[in-house]
């Protein structure tokens, strides 16, 4: 799925509706002032899945070493 992509001004003109695009249709956005990439946004699922990989890739688990 290709990201939407607002502008900062965009962005505070129609934040909850863009906050409500990205979760509840599940649609990543891209943040972008003078045309550069500020932030992405993306619904809360996908950002804690990513954390829980990058959890299982580093060997910890709730914070504390695996051994």
């Amino acid at each position: 799925m290709e990201p939407r992509v607002y502008t900062t001004i965009d962005l505070r003109k129609g934040m909850g509706e863009i906050l409500d695009r990205v979760r509840i249709a599940g649609e990543p956005a891209v943040v972008t002032r003078k045309g550069r990439t500020l932030a992405y946004l993306v619904p809360a699922e996908w950002f804690e899945h990513y954390q829980q990989l990058v959890e299982q890739a580093s060997g910890t688990a709730g914070g504390r070493d695996v051994a």
